[in-house]
């Protein structure tokens, strides 16, 4: 089954005073990449095809001019050639996505046992 691992990348909420401090920026992105990576390959142990957005981070990187409707937009075309999304965390972009999916009729999951 192709997976889509939807989660948030940081960890504090929009308006908290340091939500878009550069140094929190990187360190919640490098650490809840990491979990999803984890989950990820407990999903391939499973026979199932992980696919997680917030790599896609790398590509912007090594192309240099990517926007933010760049990533968004390529994530929201993945999510819909999924058969399911698994939720690790939630935030104002899990929101979106899960709304999408629910558009398409993409059953989401909330945790690794339930999928």
């Amino acid at each position: 089954m192709r997976v889509y691992i939807a989660g948030a990348l940081s960890t504090l909420p929009v308006g908290t005073p340091d939500h878009r401090k550069p140094t929190t920026i990187v360190v919640d992105y490098i650490a809840n990449l990491t979990m999803m990576c984890k989950v990820a390959g407990q999903l391939r142990k499973r026979g199932h095809s992980p696919y997680i957005p917030g790599l896609d981070l790398l590509v912007g990187l090594v192309n240099g001019d990517w926007e933010e409707q760049d990533y968004r937009g390529l994530g929201m075309a993945f999510l819909e050639v999924c058969d399911a999304v698994l939720i690790t965390s939630e935030s104002q972009g899990v929101a979106e996505e899960v709304r999408r999916a629910g558009i398409l009729g993409i059953p989401v999951f909330y945790n690794l046992e339930d999928l």
